[in-house]
């Protein structure tokens, strides 16, 4: 089975990471979305895409 998990990541926290476990002990795939990527450098949305996905990939590897 195949998931995805879409998620602003504003910024990433446990909760997330919680979910992202979870989904990958039940699943063989999981693809993960990126919400509100074009925004960027607001009080509501301090980081960009590209720094939310690095959170991201170094969270995972850890």
């Amino acid at each position: 089975m195949k998931a995805l998990f879409i998620g602003r990541f504003q910024p990433l926290h446990k909760g997330h990471m919680m979910i992202i476990k979870r989904i990958l002990e039940e699943t063989d795939a999981l693809s993960i979305v990126i919400g509100s990527s074009q925004h960027a450098g607001t009080p509501e949305n301090p980081f960009s895409a590209d720094e939310r996905e690095e959170m991201l990939r170094r969270a995972l590897e850890a």
